[in-house]
């Protein structure tokens, strides 16, 4: 609150300046996905979207960054550089029928600013251009950062829309405490017709934005989060676009695609199957590993292969370490229920071998596991 009081009286000092002001930083053009829908390869998986920005005074402060048409770091508020993201975020959806709606939040200020959080654009067909001007239209706002009365009115503008609706935050996740709980009566509201994302803007020192937004996007169930720096790119952007509207056309890929054995199994045993980013073997479990220690104990010739596997979140390197995490994970259950640790061998896919290609929780939840495979003598 604090904090939040301080960057108001800079706020209001410059308001006649600031207020409505149009950003003079070049666009960055962006990818163009369409494309990859006009090869049939990915199709359109969400039908309508909500985009949430942060105003709250804390959107005021200073914030440096690089820009391709820059040769010097811009120097520019926190606001404009969400501005920029959400502009490039909409210039990346490729043409889709869609039902769209910009909103923001701050808190309420005297005279100028009588509500928590409005609504730009929509809820209405998408029109691109239309949605970019609404962008420019935002000023930052009172001391209060209420997240969680935007998103509890963006349940209430995608409870009447037919089909998968994704709900997109860009915040920089600070004084915001009640937001996780709105997200889960959203979730509870919409279940499986809504996911939520979440782009953390500017520095984060002490981790309280990334923690926060990590619990708004986990209450969802389906979503990820992603910081401004990994989207500030056009490749960045386009990345996170595709993963939030398009998904494979393969009936198959969302069905799932048969294991291939590794060189030398000759059968594949029960596969455990773990929360995201946890690697402990979960009670329900329990039971699977029993049973694959049976087998083992009872065929004393063959050896066992566990691999670990990740969904497609998170870096290469991070997946890769929790792969073998969960494969060591597993390895230790196997071993406590009976089988010797010198014919236990482990390895990590990392996210290199999924079962499931679509960006979508019912996927993910299916390639974060451990493969038990029975090995040739």
């Amino acid at each position: 609150m604090v904090r939040n009081l301080i960057r108001l009286l800079v706020v209001v000092m410059s308001l006649a300046l600031l207020g409505g002001c149009a950003t003079v930083i070049k666009p960055i053009p962006a990818q163009d996905l369409n494309p990859k829908l006009k090869s049939g390869a990915l199709i359109q998986k969400a039908n309508n979207f909500e985009v949430v920005m942060d105003t709250s005074a804390s959107m005021e402060d200073p914030y440096q960054w690089n820009h391709f048409a820059y040769t010097s770091p811009l120097k520019t508020t926190k606001l404009e550089y969400e501005q920029h993201l959400v502009r490039l975020f909409n210039d990346t959806i490729p043409n889709l029928k869609l039902t769209a709606g910009l909103r923001d939040f701050a808190g309420q200020r005297w005279i100028s600013r009588p509500y928590d959080t409005k609504l730009w654009y929509g809820m209405a067909p998408y029109v691109k251009e239309d949605f970019g001007k609404s962008i420019f239209e935002v000023n930052t706002g009172g001391v209060e950062s209420p997240l969680n009365l935007a998103i509890d009115a963006a349940t209430a503008d995608f409870k009447p829309l037919a089909g998968k609706s994704a709900l997109v935050i860009f915040s920089d996740g600070l004084e915001m405490p009640k937001a996780p709980a709105s997200a889960q009566a959203m979730k509870a509201a919409l279940q499986d017709r809504v996911c939520i994302y979440a782009v953390l803007i500017g520095p984060d020192p002490t981790g309280e934005g990334k923690q926060l937004l990590d619990q708004v996007v986990k209450a969802g169930q389906c979503g990820f989060m992603v910081t401004g720096a990994q989207v500030e790119t056009a490749a960045g952007m386009a990345d996170f676009v595709e993963k939030i509207f398009l998904g494979p056309a393969s009936a198959a890929a969302a069905a799932g695609i048969p294991v291939t054995l590794p060189p030398g199994a000759a059968a594949q045993l029960d596969t455990i199957y773990f929360d995201y980013d946890k690697y402990n073997v979960k009670p329900e479990f329990k039971d699977a590993v029993k049973k694959n220690a049976d087998y083992f104990k009872a065929n004393k010739a063959a050896n066992v292969l566990i691999a670990g596997n990740c969904d497609e979140r998170g870096t290469n390197e991070y997946n890769m370490a929790l792969g073998q995490r969960r494969a060591d994970s597993a390895a230790k259950a196997l071993k406590a229920a009976g089988v010797e640790e010198k014919r236990i061998k482990t390895v990590s896919w990392g996210e290199e071998k999924p079962v499931c290609k679509e960006s979508v929780e019912a996927c993910w939840s299916k390639n974060r596991n451990a493969m038990f495979f029975v090995m040739q003598p």
